[in-house]
């Protein structure tokens, strides 16, 4: 698993490609999270249009990650995410919590 980081003004897009199956690969978004609030970024899309598959432990992950950023007074949001996840969310009501876009660019647009 790897990362992408796209700036746009005051939102880093971050695409991940790979899987959010496993532990380790959780860490590390959680590492590259609090790299990219280091950095004074506050507002971050998760861009998963490249993520091939996601478990619990991964939603998981994405969840930690929300609760890392709304703690540093920003927001995070997802894009792309695929149908089986986004059911998940649904069902499990985390779509509440979460917001979920199409696209990144509308993800982007919203932090306006």
């Amino acid at each position: 698993m790897h990362f992408v980081e796209t700036k746009f003004n005051k939102v880093i897009v971050l695409t991940i490609k790979g899987n959010l199956v496993q532990k380790d690969e959780t860490d590390k978004l959680q590492k590259r999270i609090l790299d990219i609030l280091g950095n004074d970024k506050k507002f971050i899309v998760v861009d998963l249009k490249q993520v091939s598959m996601i478990t619990s432990l991964g939603i998981g992950g994405l969840i930690r990650a929300l609760r890392t950023v709304r703690e540093k007074d920003g927001d995070l949001r997802l894009s792309a995410v695929n149908a089986s996840v986004r059911k998940v969310f649904t069902i499990t009501k985390l779509e509440e919590v979460i917001k979920i876009f199409d696209t990144s660019d509308e993800a982007v647009k919203s932090f306006d």
